[in-house]
């Protein structure tokens, strides 16, 4: 019988020019303490890296990621996926 895998998105907050690295995997521009505190919070999110990113936060104080970046920072939206589970297709 067929089955189908379900993904559920999460959405976190983080500074903005961490998205190349995200994204690209193009570290050029960040310092090795960048790079180290990314590492923290994709870790830390437990997801592997975002599928998405958009620009819609702007500057601000409390981020997702404030416990590795702890200073406030120009901030987007990352986008996670994460497995949810399977299920047999009773009719397709």
């Amino acid at each position: 019988m067929p089955t189908i895998t379900t993904l559920e998105a999460h959405e976190y907050t983080a500074p903005s020019h961490w998205a190349c690295y995200f994204i690209n995997d193009d570290c050029s521009g960040m310092d090795d303490d960048d790079i180290a505190a990314a590492d923290k919070f994709i870790d830390w999110v437990g997801m592997g890296a975002p599928v998405d990113c958009t620009d819609d936060v702007g500057f601000t104080r409390w981020h997702d990621a404030h416990r590795f970046c702890p200073l406030g920072a120009d901030c987007s939206t990352y986008t996670f996926l994460d497995y949810a589970g399977t299920e047999e297709l009773a009719h397709y």
